[in-house]
């Protein structure tokens, strides 16, 4: 293993140290189980390119949209 440092923000290290705490279980530990989890899920759903998507979705009809919609639907056009 190698020994690490991390900066947390207040409010994670303290649900982290009382879900610990519950659990019987270092936070180390469930640092480790975490960053496990997240890892496999991006190792699992690469992000395709956008390539991969194209032709995929059709435009849709805008006047059903309210008018912060349809000012968002025009600055991306």
């Amino acid at each position: 293993m190698v020994k690490t440092q991390v900066q947390l923000e207040d409010w994670q290290y303290e649900a982290a140290r009382r879900r610990a705490n519950q659990l019987s279980r270092s936070m180390s530990d469930l640092v480790r189980e975490g960053l496990t989890l997240v890892l496999r899920r991006l190792e699992k759903a690469p992000a395709g390119d956008l390539e991969s998507i194209a032709g995929k979705y059709e435009p849709r009809e805008t006047s059903d949209l309210k008018d912060h919609d349809r000012w968002f639907v025009e600055s991306i056009r």
